[in-house]
């Protein structure tokens, strides 16, 4: 009886439990909290400010020319035997430059000089002794022959030998000795220096003046120059000028302050104007370079942060520029 009565209480309870809406369900498992998404520093792209030299210049790209050159070679073939000249060296008119091998021309030279001083002497004999003026005529003659064979060995050693026909630079050299000449092929190249120079047509011609100091970058050497003539200085037509050149109104002329270097003419070169020149200086380029609220500023690094710097601009070329104050060397600027 007991056991109806506490089944009966049980189902009383359940019914009212499920009346109420209320479950016995295993506990759930805990919500975790969303991740909280915290701001990352940001990242920049930095350099580091240095020093160095910083030049505003004017480069132009000509090439040489020359307007009074000889080209050297040889009248006949034959091996070459002496190279008296390098490259670069002056030269006097007469001096002797090159030479082939005369093997027994000398010997055949010396020959003959010798016959002929026999006839002039067989000639005196005959005259002395009373012979006929057949027999004079005749080793006069015999004479005569002598020197137009030797003339004409003097003729073909002279072939084998290059002087110079004037005064000037040999600026190339072909050969070496023992190399095979060919006739008529130069050798050297021989040039008035005075005539060597670079014609060039800036786009900002009113920079270049009358003997201003330049340079001539030839295969990455620099050599002294000098502006010998501008637009403005071009002689009239009636003016005597010291210059076999037609010099045109557009172009600055530009010559080597010293001897022409070897191998120069009809080269490539760049000529350089320095217009103005700073040495160690903080040098940073122009597009690191902002305009902010009408000022000139520089992003800089510090702690972490980016933050503006207004700077003084010094000398500017068309990529840099000097920073007189607002940046020191050392500073990390910013650049992206």
């Amino acid at each position: 009886m007991k056991k109806r009565k506490l089944l009966g209480l049980v189902v009383a309870t359940m019914m009212s439990i499920s009346a109420s809406g209320c479950y016995f369900l295993p506990d759930e498992e805990k919500i975790i909290d969303p991740p909280t998404v915290k701001a990352s520093e940001t990242n920049y792209t930095t350099i580091t400010a240095k020093k160095k030299d910083l030049v505003r210049q004017i480069v132009t790209s000509a090439t040489i020319v020359s307007q009074s050159q000889n080209e050297l070679a040889f009248d006949r073939d034959g091996v070459v035997s002496e190279v008296n000249i390098k490259a670069g060296e002056e030269v006097k008119k007469g001096d002797i430059l090159c030479t082939l091998d005369t093997g027994d021309l000398d010997y055949l030279i010396k020959e003959k000089e010798l016959y002929i001083k026999r006839a002039e002497l067989n000639v005196k004999v005959l005259k002395e002794q009373g012979a006929s003026q057949a027999e004079i005529d005749r080793q006069l003659v015999d004479k005569e022959i002598l020197e137009h064979e030797i003339t004409t060995l003097y003729e073909e050693k002279d072939a084998m030998v290059i002087t110079a026909p004037e005064d000037g630079v040999v600026v190339t050299v072909n050969v070496k000795a023992g190399d095979w000449a060919q006739n008529g092929v130069p050798v050297m190249t021989l040039i008035d220096p005075d005539s060597v120079y670079v014609a060039i047509a800036p786009e900002d011609i009113k920079e270049f003046k009358m003997d201003a100091a330049m340079s001539i970058k030839m295969n990455g050497e620099l050599y002294d120059a000098v502006v010998f003539m501008t637009p403005d200085n071009i002689p009239a037509e009636d003016e005597e000028s010291e210059y076999d050149i037609d010099f045109e109104k557009n172009r600055i002329y530009i010559k080597f302050k010293d001897n022409p270097p070897e191998n120069c003419v009809n080269v490539l070169v760049d000529t350089i104007l320095v217009l103005d020149k700073r040495e160690d200086v903080v040098v940073v380029a122009n597009n690191i370079i902002k305009t902010v609220n009408g000022e000139k500023v520089v992003y800089l690094l510090k702690d972490g942060k980016k933050v503006a710097s207004k700077v003084e601009i010094g000398l500017q070329t068309g990529s840099q520029s000097e920073i007189i104050s607002g940046v020191n060397a050392g500073d990390e600027i910013v650049i992206r």
